[in-house]
């Protein structure tokens, strides 16, 4: 007969503060329109091709963005420009930047990589893996005259291809719960980013700060993970990111902060889904089974 661990008395989860949709600061504003130059047979042709676009996703077009002549509506709508309101008023990345090399990782129509070149960037790169997403980004990089945005079909799995330590800052908005593999792809992020970098993450969560697991989503609205508030500060710390903010601002949806202040190593690597050199611990291991979580 096999023993059996007695399952652990379930607890109340401690929440943080969640807040509602109405509250917290006004979303940010949209900088952009179409030239005022364009003729109404050019305004038309871009609508015609925006329509065209949105009807090659499967979903449609993505972001509700403000052409100026006409409005395009979009599946997630206008919550872009609440999150960049939240990092705007908790001052999480700057007003300006000039100078930056940024990664909108998983960009859909591009919104926020849009606001990142008008706002100075010298590089945008904006990857999404459904190339109808990225076409749409593309086109609205090539309407609103933002060269500095560049397009990327790629599995942000397959993305150290390009080399370590290139961006300045990351978006990885609307991401995280889709990964089979958050660890790995927060992995990923830590090895993109320069020693000083930020990454700027968005996620669903439950607001719960002191247990630490990740509910299976079975694919709802296309979520693998529901995870709490402090899974994803230990994720985040475990594959090698530092001073992790996480702060509920729907209340199902979190915003979190994170720096990559070092190239030390991760303290483990095994059974993660990447192609380490050493597999030895960096530290030690505990072999407390009373660290893990929830009990």
């Amino acid at each position: 007969m096999f023993w059996r661990r007695k399952p652990a008395k379930q607890e109340t989860p401690t929440p943080q503060a969640a807040p509602s949709r109405e509250e917290g600061p006004p979303p940010a504003e949209w900088p952009l329109s179409l030239p005022a130059s364009l003729s109404a047979e050019e305004v038309e042709a871009v609508r015609r091709r925006v329509d065209e676009l949105s009807e090659a996703a499967q979903y449609g077009w993505g972001h509700r963005i403000d052409f100026g002549p006409f409005v395009k509506e979009g599946v997630m709508k206008d919550n872009f420009l609440h999150i960049v309101g939240h990092w705007d008023a908790w001052g999480w990345w700057p007003e300006r930047l000039d100078g930056l090399r940024v990664a909108d990782i998983g960009c859909l129509t591009g919104a926020v990589s849009m606001i990142a070149a008008h706002r100075g960037a010298d590089e945008v790169l904006a990857v999404d893996e459904i190339p109808p997403y990225a076409a749409q980004c593309a086109y609205l990089a090539e309407v609103f005259r933002l060269p500095a945005v560049k397009t990327l079909v790629a599995s942000l799995y397959r993305l150290p291809e390009m080399g370590v330590g290139k961006f300045d800052l990351i978006i990885l908005s609307g991401v995280l719960y889709h990964l089979s593999d958050m660890l790995v792809g927060l992995y990923v992020m830590r090895e993109l980013l320069k020693v000083g970098g930020t990454l700027l993450l968005e996620s669903a969560a439950v607001p719960d700060d002191e247990h630490s697991y990740a509910n299976f989503g079975r694919f709802a609205m296309g979520i693998w993970w529901q995870p709490s508030t402090l899974c994803i500060k230990d994720m985040c710390e475990f594959m090698g990111l530092s001073e992790v903010e996480v702060k509920m601002y729907w209340p199902d949806r979190c915003l979190a902060r994170a720096k990559k202040l070092s190239e030390d190593p991760i303290p483990f690597r095994r059974g993660l889904n990447y192609p380490f050199d050493d597999l030895r611990d960096a530290v030690p291991r505990s072999m407390d089974l009373r660290r893990m979580a929830p009990k």
